[in-house]
């Protein structure tokens, strides 16, 4: 059924088996073999060849794509988060455009399943495997955060006043015509809205993709505001991309525990010298200072770093309003991070909750050395709150000032501003990825 070359994924999960790397498991070598077929046709496929990215002051979309003005009316918010993407308040009058010809390449693959069953293992095998010269291997959330820099730069350096989709497509396109996402996930409205036109743009331009993901494409933005608007994301997805479950039923990363501590609770004196001996046996007598990393017109200050290690509080990395950027930024500057006085959380704080999975997917795709103290141990740290459930309930709870100004600007109820999408479930869902990693940051081989 699937051809076992000996080149490409195939060989190599054989190899690491034979070795004792790694244990053969039927799910996997079945998606091994799926990789395998798709790194044969794309060994031997001519992939779509650059083309120069024209930022004239023209609409570069062809014909044959929908415009924003042409949505309907149940997809009003589209438009309305859309207005704001490209700067403006309104459809502006465009001028005509060339037709372009859409040139779509092999089906990709897109790989789901619970956590720790071994998608982003088997996916790095295909990637380091394939032998093309133009391809890309990036955490989604890092992925998007690169999409949103680049409409930052064409709006302040290009000025470019119309949707910039196509543009930022076709750069994309020329850097790499194969796409490895790990790890997507949809839960911000701006995300779910862009991902619409962006995918589509790739596709069409000869882009192949290959996906992890813990939900299934049917699943992605579930219970998301007007989700119905990016329906048709998840069946340009299905269409490009065969999908394919990965469920074992086993976490690897629970069993590659090693024997060394890294994670510390309960929190109290104990805890604090305990914690206190790591990051004096990681700096050595070495000078300790604080240290500042400006990027992008930002900046985020850690307070204790030596060197290329870093130790600062829950407080001020995740209840200050930082973002995915900066977390990424802290995970490229420094390969040891200590984190201190993480608490249990409950949906009450999901901010705090939400900011905390992304610095650990942050440094998790980093392969940063981590240490930690918390209140309780990691598989505890998200809780569900009834108290908080209640408080979505109640028709008459105080919006915060945050929530009324994304009502205003999205033109959203305060029904659909408390669907699950903001009050917790995709937390929850993201918490149970996260877990699983702290589990597998604690192994005796991370990061070496």
């Amino acid at each position: 059924m699937y051809s076992h070359g000996r080149k490409g994924p195939h060989h190599v999960y054989a190899s690491k088996v034979e070795k004792g790397i790694l244990r053969e498991d039927k799910h996997q070598l079945k998606t091994v073999g799926h990789l395998q077929n798709l790194h044969d046709t794309l060994s031997s496929h001519v992939g779509p060849a650059p083309v120069k990215v024209d930022y004239a002051d023209a609409d570069p979309r062809g014909p044959h794509l929908v415009g924003l003005e042409q949505l309907d009316a149940e997809a009003n918010i589209f438009k309305s988060f859309m207005d704001l993407f490209s700067g403006g308040g309104g459809a502006k009058k465009k001028k005509p455009a060339v037709a372009r010809a859409p040139a779509f390449g092999p089906k990709g693959l897109y790989l789901h399943g619970d956590v720790g069953t071994g998608k982003t293992m088997t996916m790095d095998l295909f990637y380091h495997t394939l032998d093309v010269p133009r391809k890309k291997r990036v955490h989604f959330h890092a992925f998007m955060q690169d999409v949103h820099r680049r409409v930052h730069q064409l709006r302040k350096d290009k000025g470019v006043s119309y949707d910039p989709t196509p543009l930022i497509a076709q750069e994309l396109a020329n850097e790499a015509w194969v796409l490895c996402f790990d790890e997507l996930q949809v839960t911000d409205i701006a995300d779910a809205m862009l991902l619409r036109r962006l995918f589509q743009e790739l596709y069409e331009r000869g882009v192949v993709t290959v996906v992890t993901s813990n939900r299934p494409p049917d699943e992605l933005y579930k219970n998301g505001i007007q989700r119905k608007s990016f329906l048709p994301t998840i069946e340009l997805l299905k269409s490009q991309n065969i999908v394919h479950p990965l469920d074992s039923g086993i976490d690897y990363r629970q069993q590659a525990k090693g024997d060394e501590r890294v994670f510390f609770h309960p929190l109290g004196p104990d805890t604090t010298a305990s914690i206190n001996s790591i990051w004096a046996s990681i700096t050595k007598g070495k000078t300790v200072e604080p240290k500042t990393l400006s990027f992008l017109g930002r900046s985020i200050t850690i307070p204790e770093t030596c060197e290329k290690s870093a130790k600062a509080s829950f407080k001020l990395l995740c209840g200050a309003s930082h973002s995915a950027a900066d977390f990424l930024e802290v995970a490229s500057h420094f390969t040891t991070l200590v984190l201190t006085d993480v608490p249990k959380m409950s949906l009450t704080q999901r901010n705090e909750a939400r900011r905390f999975i992304t610095l650990i997917d942050a440094l998790y795709e980093s392969k940063v050395k981590f240490y930690m103290s918390s209140e309780v141990e990691a598989s505890l740290l998200l809780v569900g709150d009834s108290d908080a459930t209640n408080l979505d309930k109640k028709k008459e709870r105080e919006l915060t000032p945050a929530e009324r100004l994304l009502m205003d600007d999205l033109k959203i109820t305060a029904d659909q501003l408390t669907s699950s999408i903001f009050t917790g479930a995709e937390e929850s869902f993201a918490f149970q990825r996260a877990v699983s990693r702290l589990v597998e940051m604690q192994g005796a081989n991370w990061a070496k």
